[in-house]
């Protein structure tokens, strides 16, 4: 639980006299201190800090001050209020990005979250209308959930930036059901690679971009964006497309 309350954002000290002011009830400093074993000072400081987050409250008696735990829904404020700041300023850091040279550029995403990240950033660099050239997942890729709901989620925006996907898979999950998923999408031309055409890796090719996909215990994406490599891609896809069936 300490670790939680450590990851929402609080302190060691913050988090265990929380812990410790929440199943007590509530507390002086003095038995807080015995308690947790925290030198006077900190306490003091951890409990103000507390206090601000909204997390602390406190009344004065006879015997001094007794601190009291608010409840933990209080966390869902807090966390609802860092959101709404984060919306409030987004706008502001955007209008500070500077403008991207010609040459070339390139970018790595890792992990699942970083997987996400970069099908975010296809979707959001993609203009309306515009085609995107994909060459498919490897058959044993497509059996992984998490690919295939990253890939479903997608597809929903494609639909409504009326992107144009033509896909080349591999032949080996023809008539598989995440095939005929991608057969009957209303933006996406199928076409299989012929046997014994496979590639080791997924590629997204559109306007000046190509994004190579990486899939395993820890994916990866690398982006370059370059006019000339892209359209060095988009040949080879046709060559392909123009194999396939």
């Amino acid at each position: 639980m300490l670790d939680k309350l450590i990851s929402f954002g609080l302190t060691k000290t913050q988090a265990e006299i929380y812990l410790y002011l929440l199943r007590k009830g509530n507390s002086t400093t003095g038995p807080i201190i015995k308690s947790t074993g925290i030198s006077n000072s900190r306490v003091y400081t951890a409990l103000e800090e507390l206090i601000k987050k909204g997390l602390v409250s406190y009344n004065i008696q006879s015997n001094g001050k007794h601190f009291y735990a608010e409840n933990p829904e209080k966390f869902l404020d807090l966390e609802q209020e860092k959101q709404k700041q984060m919306e409030d300023i987004i706008p502001d850091l955007k209008k500070m990005i500077g403008k991207q040279p010609d040459s070339t550029s390139y970018a790595v995403f890792e992990g699942i979250e970083g997987t996400k990240t970069a099908f975010k950033r296809i979707l959001e660099d993609c203009p309306v209308g515009a085609t995107i050239y994909v060459i498919g997942f490897s058959e044993q890729n497509y059996g992984v959930r998490s690919l295939r709901t990253i890939i479903s989620k997608s597809h929903k925006r494609h639909i409504e930036k009326k992107h144009i996907v033509k896909i080349l898979l591999d032949s080996k999950i023809k008539g598989q059901p995440i095939a005929k998923e991608r057969e009957v999408e209303p933006i996406t031309e199928v076409r299989y690679m012929p046997k014994g055409y496979t590639s080791p890796a997924a590629i997204d090719i559109f306007e000046d971009q190509v994004y190579i996909f990486l899939w395993g215990e820890k994916p990866s994406v690398f982006m370059i964006k370059n006019k000339e490599v892209a359209e060095s891609f988009k040949h080879y896809f046709k060559f392909l497309w123009s194999l396939a069936k």
